[in-house]
């Protein structure tokens, strides 16, 4: 069973991985971004799985603040990938209209 301190440290560490996370995409480094994610993935899972516990007002308080700062890192992460997503999904569907014109050619010259 996680405990208050456990909870709040949990959500610390998830707070200081999206600013790294925020680090990596300013910098395009996009694997280590994905490392990161994953990371994040745990300790929200780590977050899912345990028992609910009860945080006084003062707890409370900083785990609002903290989620705050998460949720304003993810916009940024999110406004840095986005044309990069973009960039890739325009890349693939080139490659996927090329690969049907070289099917299609292939096939009239069999």
């Amino acid at each position: 069973m996680m405990t208050s301190n456990g909870i709040l440290t949990t959500y610390e560490s998830l707070s200081e991985l999206t600013g790294s996370m925020l680090d990596a995409a300013r910098l395009g480094e996009w694997d280590q971004l994905a490392e990161l994610e994953q990371q994040c993935k745990a300790h929200v899972g780590n977050l899912m799985q345990s028992t609910q516990v009860r945080l006084n007002e003062k707890e409370q308080r900083s785990k609002i603040a903290i989620i705050r700062s998460i949720l304003q890192n993810d916009a940024k992460i999110r406004a840095l990938t986005e044309p990069h997503m973009h960039e890739l999904q325009q890349q693939l569907h080139m490659t996927r209209t090329g690969q049907r014109g070289v099917h299609a050619y292939g096939a009239q010259r069999a």
